[in-house]
């Protein structure tokens, strides 16, 4: 077996050469810190799509890559026939809440705050370090809710440092009565539709400060049932449990058809029905902004 000979000098050379190294090492990684320091790289500080390559892969690993909240955000398309059918699972003491798929894998979790004024969404089946949305109420009353993405897919795309907030829908409460009953009803509010069918970008950095929002469904109204003495709706043979959160959703300006459902099948589990224009984030956050409906 052959060996290397190494005289004194090219030992102290090889051990200058390891010094170096090991320098190197810790000025890009931080000193026991373990982690990446992208400033310390070559040009990173002059090239934004380095930045975002850093930003990208940390946003990937906590769930909030572009195109997985994306992939919620986009409604089904307008001339499906058949609506997309998902399923909210309630926690027993409702700390969270899962939204599944028909074969049970769960896509969404959501978190809600002590005082049921935010729920912060998490994509995925795990609860991530950063929710990607966030729904808001904007007092106790609970009656006018936003859904912002908290990364705006738009900035991403246009490779921008800093990525503002994308506002994605807008909800209102209210009671009306019906008969003798009193029924709780929902306006839904998405950004406005542009020349291409798209949807104007709401974002606090890079969107169209002229866009504005537009009522696109409201609350399917019951009807009241003198025999029974009790509010009725039809629904399809998709809900079989009675709850005061049951609802529809149709289209505010063209009424008869349902593009939203939302109805109790078991203690703690309910079904979610939607159509265009509704992507599942948003049919989700619909849900949500109504578990406090009794």
């Amino acid at each position: 077996m052959a060996c290397v000979v190494m005289d004194a000098k090219q030992g102290k050379d090889m051990a200058w050469y390891s010094k170096i190294g090991a320098a190197v090492k810790d000025k890009v990684q931080g000193k026991d810190q373990g982690c990446v320091l992208p400033e310390i790289v070559g040009n990173v500080p002059d090239d934004p799509r380095q930045w975002r390559g850093f930003e990208l892969a940390e946003a990937m690993e906590q769930g909030l890559g572009p195109g997985l909240s994306l992939l919620h955000i986009e409604p089904p398309p307008e001339t499906a026939m058949k609506e997309e059918r998902l399923v909210v699972v309630r926690a027993q003491n409702r700390s969270s809440y899962k939204l599944q798929d028909e074969a049970g894998k769960t896509v969404m979790i959501a978190k809600p705050s002590a005082d049921g004024l935010r729920f912060e969404l998490h994509v995925g089946h795990e609860e991530t370090q950063r929710p990607a949305f966030l729904l808001s109420a904007a007092s106790s009353a609970r009656n006018d809710w936003d859904l912002t993405s908290v990364r705006c897919e738009e900035c991403e795309l246009r490779g921008k440092r800093q990525c503002g907030r994308r506002s994605l829908m807008r909800l209102t409460h209210y009671v009306e009565s019906v008969g003798e009953g009193q029924a709780f009803c929902m306006d839904v509010e998405l950004p406005c539709k542009l020349e291409d069918g798209s949807r104007a970008v709401l974002c606090d950095c890079c969107g169209d400060a002229s866009a504005s929002w537009s009522v696109e469904l409201t609350a399917r109204r019951p009807k009241w049932n003198p025999k029974h003495k009790s509010l009725t709706l039809d629904f399809h043979g998709r809900c079989s449990m009675a709850s005061a959160k049951n609802f529809q959703l149709e289209d505010a300006e063209r009424p008869g058809k349902y593009m939203f459902l939302f109805g109790k099948v078991a203690e703690n589990r309910f079904t979610l029905d939607h159509k265009y224009p509704l992507g599942a984030v948003q049919a989700f956050a619909i849900s949500l902004s109504a578990s406090h409906w009794k």
